[in-house]
């Protein structure tokens, strides 16, 4: 009984109004977007109080008293617009044409990503849920490259096939994290195959190491240092954050230098404090584009 109220409530409460709104999406012009996307904000922050809270409580956790609490909802109000207005950009990308997404997207580092890939190695890319996420793989599988990206699918099993058909449909790769064993076998597949593997490192993960993140310790997931290690793989960063209307900045650097020596452990716990700090530098400089505001990460 239990279980089919879940299934009524993630089709009935959320699939459906969901469905409704990207149908009338699909008949608004692009530059409506922003002005819809301020609505469904004060929407959301005057329903979801719990999450608006939570949002602000783990900002003030990494800074402190860097903001004040004014600034810190700021910040909160932002995050919220930047969350809608990518998943309505997310959306419309798939009736407009590859040529002008690409011209919404500048690419910084494109070079070092080149060379990489001539050492014909699999590449481990650390990524972070910053500024329109999916548009990095969107845009780079596009340019050609052989891209890949671990995601973990949503509880909602209508909003995860909704999300599986616009991976399809614009042609991206990705590997499910629910069967872990099939994604630990695709993954290491992929990475014998010389592509590039995107892991996303900034949510909290219970089996993970405890490494300093904004001066707190929490645990990040390991995967992208022990994948690393057990495939000679370079590591860089893959980073992208919104410029404007339509407009967003991918970065790319590295490769990092990765710490190998006989101790495992110690080596694991180095370079994925390593990999998280770079993640935290990029937090720091767009706070109002991190999606990861919205979980725990703070325990």
């Amino acid at each position: 009984m239990r279980k089919k109220s879940k299934l009524f409530f993630h089709l009935v409460i959320i699939y459906i109004p969901f469905r409704i709104l990207v149908f009338f999406l699909k008949l608004m012009p692009f530059f409506l977007i922003p002005k819809l996307s301020e609505i469904i904000r004060f929407v959301v922050l005057s329903t979801m109080r719990k999450t608006r809270n939570r949002v602000i409580k783990n900002i003030e956790i990494a800074f402190g008293d860097k903001y004040s609490y004014k600034e810190k909802k700021e910040i909160c109000k932002e995050l919220f617009k930047n969350i809608i207005l990518n998943f309505l950009e997310l959306d419309q990308l798939t009736k407009i044409k590859k040529e002008k997404i690409r011209n919404m997207v500048e690419i910084e580092g494109e070079n070092i990503l080149n060379e990489v890939l001539k050492k014909e190695k699999g590449v481990v890319a650390i990524c972070a849920h910053l500024g329109n996420f999916p548009i990095a793989q969107t845009i780079l599988s596009m340019k050609g490259y052989p891209i890949n990206m671990i995601v973990r699918d949503t509880n909602n099993r209508y909003l995860a096939r909704y999300a599986e058909n616009w991976l399809r449909k614009m042609k991206v790769s990705a590997i499910s994290k629910w069967n872990l064993k099939k994604a630990l076998e695709e993954s290491k597949k992929w990475l014998n195959k010389k592509g590039i593997l995107c892991i996303y490192i900034d949510q909290h993960a219970r089996n993970g190491v405890k490494c300093n993140f904004f001066g707190k310790s929490v645990y990040i997931p390991i995967g992208a240092a022990v994948f690393a290690r057990k495939y000679d793989s370079p590591v860089i960063g893959i980073f992208i954050f919104k410029t404007g209307l339509n407009k967003h900045r991918i970065i790319i650097e590295g490769p990092y230098e990765i710490k190998k020596t006989k101790n495992i452990s110690e080596d694991i716990k180095e370079n994925t404090s390593f990999f998280i700090k770079r993640v935290e530098y990029y937090v720091e400089k767009y706070p109002e584009q991190w999606f990861s505001w919205l979980h725990r990460m703070f325990r």
